[in-house]
């Protein structure tokens, strides 16, 4: 079997990065990974598991696996760890024999306060593995692996950038068709479907829930937020707003596109309208220009808030963006102001190669005037991952 390309790189990634933090050790211990799966595991393991299993990572490159007897023929073949130990009844007895050998200081493992990307061990697993340990000194050793995982998540490989483009191309093409589609009468619902359709039609996965993937609004009435398309219809001045996100070959894309139905004698958007769409791409074009590798992610929002709010406007009310990845919202920093919610994430520094969304919007008489697109982290900035719409289409 060949050895996996993505999770190949983000071994390899991972341990660099244990490097950079001074970590010892990386240890994932999961079960019945279709069931309860860790967000971090399918980056460093790509298949799913049954048994109690461990996959340890060290800062020297050691890529060792402890696994049930019955998973471990799977492990081998993927090739990506060079110790593969298997076991009939209990763990335990390899795992202390593993870190005994090892011997680390810090063992990171994947609980985290605010980034659930990093918080995929559970309470049950935990106390598990403290009893497994329970005769050694390795439990005291624990620390979170939130800051590896941050690094690993945003940091994209190139594999991870190739699939991620191709779902963009995929987004889309998938939004081409609405322009033809949208007439008076057409409903929020039968635009869903119609994307449904093609999303089918293409073999692609939605990057949310599949109910409200994608988010339809149509005019100054529709539900706000992340609710399902309703039987509202389009009418001459409404503005209709998608939100899009779609899976391909497990990477995710998130874009937001706008049109605008036209009256009888207009041949653009009414005025409240085109102020608004030059508000949002000012807002995002002034949180772009504050995104570089070190600067912390509630200073990308503020420029972008602020620019909006002076233009009078009020401040939306949710993050200016988020990291994407093998999710829509893939954990590590975000782009957003300091409010607990988001707990200590706006704070995590920027870094090079990340991908994220820049997205706002503001709803005025004739519907919500929103954008999103997603930008690359550059070494002295970032750059257009997605190419943003310039013009609001017309219908």
């Amino acid at each position: 079997m060949t050895t996996p390309l993505l999770q190949q790189e983000k071994i390899e990634q991972a341990i660099r990065i244990l490097n950079e933090l001074h970590l010892d050790c990386w240890l994932l211990f999961v079960r019945e990974t279709d069931e309860q799966p860790d967000p971090a595991l399918k980056l460093v393991v790509n298949h799913d598991l049954t048994w109690h299993s461990i996959f340890l990572l060290t800062r020297q490159g050691e890529k060792i696996a402890i696994v049930a007897r019955y998973d471990d023929d799977l492990v081998k073949q993927s090739g990506l760890y060079t110790t593969v130990r298997g076991y009939t009844e209990h763990f335990a007895p390899l795992l202390v024999e593993t870190l005994t050998h090892l011997n680390p200081t810090s063992i990171a493992l994947n609980y985290a306060v605010g980034d659930v990307a990093a918080d995929g061990l559970t309470h049950g697993m935990y106390l598990q593995l403290v009893d497994a340990l329970k005769e050694t000194p390795y439990a005291r050793h624990f620390v979170s692996s939130g800051p590896l995982i941050s690094r690993l998540r945003t940091r994209k490989t190139t594999e991870e950038l190739v699939r991620m483009r191709r779902a963009i191309e995929e987004t889309e093409a998938v939004f081409s068709l609405v322009t033809p589609f949208l007439q008076p009468g057409v409903t929020e619902r039968a635009t869903g479907e119609m994307i449904h359709t093609e999303m089918q039609r293409r073999n692609l996965g939605a990057a949310w829930s599949y109910d409200s993937c994608p988010g339809v609004k149509f005019g100054p009435n529709t539900l706000f937020g992340h609710g399902k398309p309703s039987e509202i219809a389009m009418e001459s001045g409404f503005i209709a707003s998608l939100d899009l996100g779609v899976r391909y070959n497990d990477y995710c894309s998130d874009l937001q596109r706008l049109w605008y139905m036209r009256q009888p004698g207009e041949q653009h958007p009414a005025d409240v309208v085109q102020r608004a769409f030059a508000a949002v791409k000012g807002a995002i074009a002034a949180g772009k220009a504050r995104l570089k590798p070190g600067v912390q992610g509630w200073q990308v929002d503020e420029a972008a808030r602020s620019y909006l709010v002076n233009a009078g406007y009020p401040e939306y009310r949710h993050a200016l963006g988020h990291s994407v990845g093998r999710h829509a919202h893939d954990g590590g920093p975000v782009l957003g102001p300091r409010w607990p919610r988001y707990a200590e994430t706006p704070y995590y520094p920027i870094e090079e190669g990340s991908v994220f969304t820049l997205e706002l919007g503001v709803m005025t008489e004739r519907g919500y005037v929103s954008q999103e697109d997603e930008v690359l982290v550059t070494s002295d900035g970032c750059e257009w991952f997605s190419q943003p719409q310039e013009e609001i289409y017309l219908v």
